[in-house]
């Protein structure tokens, strides 16, 4: 199930988590650093904050991106003392909480200069996800997180992988638009695909031609992915 892109939402998951992540932390005879209720203390604080801020003030964009880095790095903390306590679905769950945590700062002026744990979280998502309607509504979130990196970022920021972090949203959007089974969407994500990926566009086409004789794909989807095997592989063979 997607995660509901709420501030309180984030927060009562967060709530369980820490919850369990805490006690694991006291049981512990284990040097675990930094201490759990340091983390969630600021993460409480950092929701508060998100909570009371005025968002439609222009300067809040500084904010907005500043909150973001900083509850990016809280979260990305505790998933890394859950994993110390041994809690390796827990450290998941809280991974998962920089989707739509990222997706709710995006929505109100931020931008998205440390993209991993989203990437690294939406994939995850993806591979999980069955229902087409559900696919849909992760494309649709995906493409938030396209625009919040943007090209001409990506182009200034080769520190941190962030091409390589680029090329694998892109890819990854592009195979969840087709799971969706929704042409509008294929036809988007197949675009950017090759707009911004040329050398990498021949190699994915020819695989989803190769997934189109599963029964799942519909003929509908079947011929779009057909059309693109034809003009990146079948054409490019024939120059």
């Amino acid at each position: 199930m997607l995660p509901p892109i709420d501030i309180s939402d984030i927060a009562e998951q967060l709530g369980g988590l820490g919850e369990d992540i805490q006690q694991a932390f006291e049981a512990s005879t284990d040097v675990v650093e930094p201490a759990p209720p340091v983390l969630l203390e600021g993460l409480a604080q950092l929701f508060e904050t998100m909570r009371s801020t005025h968002w439609s003030a222009p300067e809040t964009d500084v904010i907005a991106e500043r909150l973001l880095e900083h509850g990016l790095r809280l979260l990305t903390q505790l998933a890394g003392v859950a994993e110390q306590l041994n809690l390796p679905r827990h450290a998941q769950d809280v991974s998962q909480l920089c989707l739509p945590l990222a997706c709710w700062m995006l929505r109100h002026g931020a931008e998205l200069r440390h993209p991993e744990p989203i990437v690294n979280a939406a994939a995850y998502l993806a591979n999980r996800l069955k229902e087409p309607h559900r696919l849909a509504e992760l494309f649709e979130l995906l493409s938030e997180i396209m625009h919040g990196i943007g090209l001409e970022r990506t182009l200034d920021m080769e520190r941190d992988n962030t091409e390589q972090l680029w090329s694998v949203l892109l890819l990854n959007r592009a195979i969840v638009a087709t799971r969706s089974q929704q042409p509008r969407l294929m036809e988007d994500a197949f675009q950017a695909v090759a707009e911004h990926l040329p050398e990498a566009a021949p190699d994915f086409f020819r695989e989803g031609m190769g997934q189109m004789a599963s029964p799942d794909y519909p003929s509908h989807v079947r011929e779009v992915m057909q059309r693109y095997f034809d003009l990146w592989c079948v054409g490019q063979r024939l120059h």
